[in-house]
């Protein structure tokens, strides 16, 4: 669950800084046109999806947690952007990949 950032990874993201950077003060309606998205799935039983979560803490990484299979679970996606605030909810009683 570690990902190793390489010297490259530095200069990508402020170039992508310097981008935005770029197209704002190009457009004054950039941020306007912007949107962000995400989704995340919760499981009733209260397990944790690690590929959506980081969890800091100092008890043993290593350690291993049982949770209940094809628990069920709800999926929630919301977008955000300038004009509003979206999210969409769904209860899955079985999981979404057999």
């Amino acid at each position: 669950m570690l990902q190793q950032l390489s010297d490259e990874d530095h200069r990508r993201r402020l170039d992508f800084c310097l981008q935005l950077q770029d197209l704002m003060s190009s457009d004054d309606h950039f941020l306007e046109k912007v949107q962000f998205s995400d989704e995340a799935t919760f499981h009733v039983n209260g397990a944790v999806n690690r590929h959506n979560v980081r969890i800091w803490g100092s008890e043993n990484p290593y350690a291993y947690v049982q949770h209940q299979r094809d628990s069920p679970k709800v999926n929630v996606f919301c977008t955000i952007s300038s004009q509003k605030f979206t999210v969409h909810s769904s209860l899955l009683k079985k999981p979404l990949l057999a």
